[in-house]
């Protein structure tokens, strides 16, 4: 006799194969549910794309949706994968606004990725510019990179400053701004370290013991204590170092009596600090001790000292005489000295009075100047627009605020001369921003666009890149 089966064993698997037919849906959905679904999905993907455009947005806010419409593509391909518009992203039928699907999440999704950090702060955005062509060497990115080392350090932040990636020719640069920053403001803990981690030969290289040296003179120490130190480091860029750093002393002072800046027991600017101030040095008195057989070495920066003084340099003056007698014009008011004075000199001295001009908030001079400048080429132009921002920044009555566009608009075209005066500004001691940041505006500028992106050098990044973190 046949065994019969209840009629439910007959009937479950074909309603469940029922509900199969009718909802083939990851989430459950009907087919025209779900068909619909994707279509809202896709629309709404789309329309992220195409109508919020860079730089009209943050990086950040601007990521946080053009993640969201790659979420949206992703969860059509998993979720309803037998709609038509799954089948026509399948086929490259469609886009996310004038972008491949594949170019929009490997390649505009990484690369936007990149734009967002590198908008996030004023170092960041200096060094993405800095990173922006790598197979770039000259003395012009070795500046910016010099800069960027030295506000990392000036923030205390030592460990991302040695750490900072640089070619093996560009590690004594490294290591001297690390330590002439550590040196300058007693950073004992620092300078044990770095002379630690260091051979011989890279403290050579870096030029440890002439940093010591100038920094012993503009922080003030007991004159004894320095020239003992020299005694002990009997090599001549110590010795010169020395000097120079007692003439830079006595120069920044003599500049903040001039121009009347209100100041105790330091004197600081962008990039130098004179300390115990109270103490003054007699210039040719220190000149004869460092120099006590052959003092003709010590005339070049006896002759800068001279001219910040207000004696005119001869024609046989190093330059920095002829910049620092223009200072001292600017400082006495003098500036119809100054320019004609610039305008019979060579660049430096047109690139000073650019300065000098915008620091004393003449903008007319300033402007006419630059532009001026700016018509012997593109690296003068930027020479010149560099130049008159670090005139404004260091400005004392009508001092610089930096909005939103600021940076963007400055007439700078070189990126690793933008990242100089951003580094400049942020070392500042009178810096001002108000407004949204300007990093995304300078990073719109230049690299903005998503067109001919090359890959992601690390798939696994990319990916990180263009994927929604989960909430």
């Amino acid at each position: 006799m046949p065994t019969r089966k209840p009629l439910s064993c007959i009937l479950v698997p074909l309603l469940a194969l029922s509900a199969t037919l009718r909802a083939a849906n990851l989430d459950g959905s009907s087919p025209e549910v779900g068909n619909a679904e994707a279509v809202r999905l896709y629309g709404e993907a789309n329309d992220f794309v195409n109508n919020m455009a860079e730089g009209q947005y943050s990086y950040d806010y601007l990521q946080f949706y053009w993640k969201r419409a790659q979420s949206y593509v992703d969860r059509i391909r998993r979720v309803y994968p037998d709609s038509p518009t799954a089948a026509a992203l399948a086929r490259g039928d469609l886009k996310l606004g004038p972008y491949p699907l594949d170019y929009f999440r490997e390649r505009v999704l990484y690369d936007l990725e990149l734009k967002r950090l590198g908008a996030y702060d004023d170092v960041n955005c200096a060094i993405f510019l800095y990173g922006l062509n790598e197979n770039r060497n000259d003395p012009i990115r070795d500046a910016a990179l010099e800069d960027i080392v030295e506000v990392l350090a000036r923030r205390q932040r030592w460990g991302e400053a040695l750490r900072f990636p640089v070619l093996t020719v560009h590690r004594p640069l490294l290591l001297r701004s690390i330590f002439r920053i550590a040196a300058l403001y007693d950073q004992e803990d620092i300078l044990r370290h770095m002379t630690r981690i260091t051979t011989a030969a890279e403290r050579q290289l870096a030029g440890f013991d002439p940093i010591t040296a100038e920094a012993m003179a503009l922080g003030g120490v007991p004159r004894s204590e320095m020239y003992r130190y020299v005694a002990d480091h009997p090599a001549e860029d110590v010795r010169e170092a020395a000097l120079k750093g007692v003439v830079e002393r006595e120069m920044l002072i003599r500049h903040a009596e001039m121009t009347h800046e209100k100041f105790k027991d330091s004197v600081t600017t962008v990039h130098l600090v004179a300390r115990r101030v109270t103490y003054r040095d007699n210039i040719a008195d220190v000149a004869a001790r460092l120099y006590p057989d052959r003092p003709e070495l010590a005339g070049p920066l006896l002759a800068v000292y001279s001219a910040s003084q207000g004696v005119a340099p001869d024609g046989a003056a190093p330059a920095d005489a002829r910049l620092a007698y223009m200072r001292f014009l600017a400082d006495s008011g003098r500036f119809d000295e100054m320019g004609a004075y610039a305008a019979a000199g060579d660049g430096p001295c047109q690139l000073m009075a650019i300065e000098l001009y915008a620091e004393a908030a003449r903008t007319d001079d300033a402007e006419r100047a630059r532009k001026e400048y700016a018509l012997k080429g593109d690296a003068e132009a930027n020479a010149a627009g560099l130049a008159e921002f670090r005139g404004r920044m260091d400005a004392p009555d009508d001092q610089l605020v930096v909005r939103t566009e600021t940076f963007a608009d400055v007439p700078i075209s070189d990126p690793c001369v933008m990242a100089t005066a951003i580094m400049d500004w942020s070392l500042t001691p009178n810096r001002s921003q108000r407004g949204a940041t300007p990093w995304d505006a300078v990073v719109a500028r230049f690299a903005g666009g998503f067109v001919n992106l090359p890959k992601p050098k690390s798939a696994v990044v990319g990916d990180a890149a263009s994927t929604v973190k989960p909430y």
